[in-house]
């Protein structure tokens, strides 16, 4: 009995755990995305939020404003830039950004150990985009994440 209600107790943190990547005000219009870098050991830390290749999509209502909080937990560099189409191009520069400014300080190089940047942008386009890391290789490795923007969403989400 207690291995179960341990098991229940594990599995109700987890999915609240997830919960907390995104937020929705529909007054304000604004989507809030927590992207953290290296979250545990999948892809061998080469992951946003613990999932690799692609695996999670944040959905966001277009002509929202996006917020993407972003932290880097691993002990290598990583940044984030959303970029357009279903996968991450090959080699990434601050031209690949899908909008104005929507990546992070030190694309290519990487941000620190427990550093931490904001960036803002209106997703005003409907499409498939990605977050990806843009130090070389990390996204080859599946450092990325689905991003869509949809015409008809209500309100964003992280599945």
């Amino acid at each position: 009995m207690n291995r179960i209600l341990t098991l229940v107790g594990l599995l109700i943190s987890s999915s609240a755990f997830a919960a907390t990547y995104v937020t929705s005000d529909a007054k304000t219009k604004t989507a809030t995305l927590i992207v953290n870098a290296s979250e545990g050991s999948a892809g061998g830390g080469l992951n946003f939020n613990g999932a690799v290749r692609g695996a999670k999509t944040f959905t966001v209502p277009a002509g929202w404003k996006v917020v993407l909080k972003f932290k880097n937990l691993g002990m290598m560099g990583h940044s984030a830039i959303v970029t357009k189409g279903k996968t991450p191009p090959n080699s990434i520069t601050t031209k690949d950004a899908a909008f104005p400014k929507a990546y992070t300080p030190k694309l290519v190089e990487g941000m620190a150990m427990n550093a931490a940047a904001d960036f803002k942008f209106s997703a005003n386009t409907a499409g498939t985009y990605n977050i990806v890391c843009g130090v070389p290789g990390h996204n080859l490795g599946g450092q990325w994440l689905g991003l869509v923007v949809s015409s008809s969403a209500k309100a964003a989400t992280y599945k």
